[in-house]
């Protein structure tokens, strides 16, 4: 059997996003705005696919559809070689392309947000334009972004046309969409202020509320070109990667971060100069939210551009034509249902940002904890679960059971031994990281103590999501969709009752909504492992896995001791060296020293029992290292 093994970020040239953004579509998360690639191009969760078949819902999960176009888009390669990922020069020079494309577009994700907290900290500004987004980044990140709804439903029907058809498809269906874009957009207008009082009635009860919800509906209507565009940007992107075409769907988001690092600077330049006289918060919250739907604009212009060089007409004016255009049809019969699906997944986002509106300061704070947390998370999904996918559906189509099985332990047992180090050391350090990363200008030490504390809440969560994403992926692949879909609504219902409970009841504040999101993602874990152990009743081996888990533990108590101990004596040691001065660099040496001795700490366990000869360790490594 063959193990798995770690390839490189977006192996396949077909798949540019990480298994989350998006992606199972019910991830239970309540700021999903943290990681949007018009406001965050952090990445999350994988979508699902719902097809109509005969009047029913077949659900089916993007996996098969995204091993369709990983086929059709290396057809000189044998399918055990894409499943091994032995790629050709081609293929591996276009997957590291994509995979730098991704990480600059994380990276400056971070920097909008360390930008942002310095010059808004978790005041009015940041805290209006987390509410305000809300709708701008549903539509043009999890329906029209990389790996959304719209992108992979046009990729995958696109890779099944001839070039004649795929020509036609995407212009009828590019007019059809700038139709939608602009009824919704002309509605979002009409109704801003009535959609901001839906998902945060807290502003109107809220002392400084109104102005809160004034500069929230002002900057929910700037940021309609998001809404507009959203459709014609997912199916732009959809249409580059059915042509091979992924670095520049992977680095696009990164416009919309730059552009609103650049508006912020101008802001606080301008604000040095006192150019603003009155509404100077009103003129910064504005600032940005151009800055997004500027962005979002600048991706549609590319698109254009680029499209036309390969003779791609994105105008029409025949609307029976589309009307009679079967293929029309079919691609929104697969688009409607995926739609849905990523609409109740934002249920959840909305439920807790009715809660965050009610605590001032809450949707900044949790927005940037959460974005930390997802950090490590999306980069070890797409290293262990998304290259795992193609292996998952041969064998669920082969109906190799005890091989199955073994893949499933095998990524579990990897995820954990992977995710649990960071997290250990990140909890140790983390009001230290965020004091480094954020802490200046307007983001004081009270918001540092804010956002340390939602997230160390979120971290106790943290693995269950990982595991969460896998085992939806083995659903999937054995063609079972109804289930996590049910699990999924239950967890959003079970996440509202959860942040009611601990902010109404037990007044845990923001830290409540964040530890409801851990213990809804923690349930869904067990639920979908039981409802799992009845495909493969070998899966769960309790008497097997206390051992493991035991010692993981144990790695993770050394692992948080030695970052402790070692951060406190380096950080001792280099105070009295440079006596006050260089606090900054003290601290980033002292965290980068702690950390690495905190990664020694957790494996010098490991690997010490496996030298000494201690059987169960030995098999463990033997398991995770060789191939069977």
């Amino acid at each position: 059997m063959k193990s798995i093994r770690i390839h490189a970020v977006f192996e396949s040239p077909s798949l540019p996003n990480s298994m989350t953004h998006h992606r199972f579509s019910f991830r239970v998360h309540p700021h999903n705005n943290s990681s949007l690639s018009v406001l965050s191009p952090t990445t999350s969760p994988t979508l699902n696919l719902h097809q109509l078949n005969r009047n029913r819902i077949l659900t089916t999960s993007c996996v098969d559809e995204a091993i369709n176009i990983y086929n059709n888009m290396d057809d000189g390669l044998t399918s055990d070689d894409k499943i091994a990922g032995t790629f050709g020069d081609r293929s591996i020079q276009i997957a590291a392309w994509i995979g730098v494309a991704t990480v600059a577009s994380k990276i400056l994700g971070l920097l909008r947000e360390i930008t942002m907290a310095a010059t808004f900290g978790v005041g009015p500004v940041a805290t209006a334009f987390k509410y305000a987004s809300v709708l701008p980044g549903f539509f043009a990140s999890l329906l029209g972004g990389v790996n959304g709804p719209i992108h992979i439903t046009m990729a995958t029907t696109l890779s099944k046309l001839s070039e004649e058809r795929r020509r036609r498809l995407f212009k009828h269906t590019n007019a059809a969409m700038f139709l939608v874009g602009g009824v919704l957009g002309i509605l979002v207008f009409v109704s801003a202020k009535f959609i901001i009082h839906l998902y945060a009635p807290g502003l109107w009860i809220l002392t400084e509320g109104q102005f809160l919800r004034e500069m929230a509906s002002a900057q929910l209507k700037m940021m309609i070109p998001c809404v507009v565009l959203a459709g014609p940007v997912g199916l732009g992107f959809g249409y580059m990667s059915a042509e091979r075409n992924n670095i520049l769907p992977s680095i696009s988001p990164a416009l919309s971060s730059m552009l609103m690092i650049a508006f912020c600077f101008m802001y606080a330049f301008m604000r040095q100069f006192n150019v603003f006289q009155s509404g100077d918060e009103l003129s910064g919250g504005m600032l940005i939210s151009f800055g997004a739907s500027l962005g979002v604009f600048l991706q549609w212009i590319i698109q254009v551009i680029v499209l036309r060089r390969r003779h791609c007409n994105m105008i029409t004016v025949s609307w029976t034509d589309i009307l009679k255009d079967r293929d029309v049809h079919e691609f929104f019969l697969l688009l409607l249902p995926a739609t849905i699906s990523s609409g109740l997944a934002q249920v959840a986002s909305f439920t807790d940002l009715c809660f965050a509106s009610m605590i001032p300061g809450a949707a900044a704070g949790l927005s940037y904890a959460y974005l930390l947390v997802m950090a490590p998370l999306s980069l070890l999904s797409s290293m262990v679960v998304l290259p795992l996918l193609p292996t998952l559906s041969k064998l669920s189509k082969t109906l190799s059971w005890p091989s199955l099985t073994e893949n499933i332990k095998l990524a579990v047992l990897l995820c954990m031994v992977l995710i649990l180090p960071v997290l250990s050391i990140m909890c140790v350090l983390a009001k230290r990281i965020i004091r480094v990363l954020f802490e200046r200008h307007a983001f004081d030490s009270a918001a540092s103590s804010l956002v340390s504390s939602l997230f160390i809440c979120y971290s106790i969560g943290s693995p269950f999501y990982i595991v969460r994403e896998l085992l939806v992926a083995v659903f999937y692949a054995l063609g079972d969709g109804q289930r996590p879909f049910l699990v999924s609504l239950g967890a959003i219902t079970l996440n509202a009752i959860l942040d009611w409970l601990f902010v109404s009841r037990f007044y845990l504040g923001a830290q409540g909504l964040a530890l409801s999101t851990s213990f809804t993602t923690a349930l869904s874990v067990l639920i979908l492992s039981y409802l799992l152990q009845k495909k493969l009743p070998e899966l769960v081996d309790y008497a097997a896995l206390a051992f493991p888990l035991l010692l993981l533990s144990f790695c993770c108590f050394v692992s948080g001791f030695t970052t402790s101990v070692t951060y406190n004596t380096t950080n001792n040691l280099l105070s009295s060296i440079f006596i006050g001065r260089f606090s900054r660099i003290q601290e980033i040496l002292s965290i980068c020293l702690g950390g690495f001795l905190g990664i020694i700490g957790f494996f010098f366990p490991l690997i010490l029992l496996h030298l000494s000869g201690f059987k169960p360790v030995r098999d463990l490594g033997r398991r995770l290292m060789n191939r069977q």
